[in-house]
């Protein structure tokens, strides 16, 4: 494992076998979704236009219409052991909790017209009802049983990743 100095001081981690190639460039440390992620700007001459490379991306190879998740949610942690190419809602999944989230749990929310607490989970970017509990503990564990069978990309209430 080595480093590789970024902008703001920031460090980027990648493995040993990827770091003479990626450390022949400038890389910057850029936030985004609350998560810093290393990127560079490449002058397109055509365009006149710079394109955008993130380094996560360059070292997967680029995967068309792929994105690359980082497993342990460390956007500076670019080694091949933490990535992994998916599609966008399994990316989805292993986000982190949104601002707006009331609950305090993954896949949990008060369901006003019926007064109870409503577990839910999004597949392929369709959100789908798990079922309607009157205790949040009972709705977070409910998503967590789904979240199980669903595969290796969800993240658990309870218990770990």
């Amino acid at each position: 494992m080595k480093e590789i100095l970024l902008t703001q001081g920031k460090v980027a981690i990648v493995d040993d076998e990827d770091f003479e190639e990626l450390n022949k460039y400038k890389w910057d440390a850029h936030i985004s979704w609350h998560t810093y992620y290393v990127e560079r700007g490449v002058y397109d001459r055509e365009t006149g236009k710079v394109k955008i490379i993130k380094m996560h991306r360059q070292i997967m190879g680029f995967p068309e219409g792929k994105e690359i998740d980082h497993i342990n949610h460390n956007g500076m942690d670019n080694r091949k052991c933490n990535l992994r190419s998916c599609e966008h809602w399994q990316n989805k999944k292993n986000g982190l909790l949104y601002k707006t989230n009331t609950s305090g749990f993954r896949g949990v929310s008060w369901y006003k017209r019926s007064q109870k607490w409503r577990a839910y989970f999004y597949r392929e970017s369709t959100q789908k009802t798990i079922g309607y509990f009157d205790n949040i503990i009972e709705a977070a564990r409910a998503y967590d049983e789904k979240a199980k069978e669903l595969g290796e990309f969800a993240i658990l209430n309870f218990g770990g990743d």
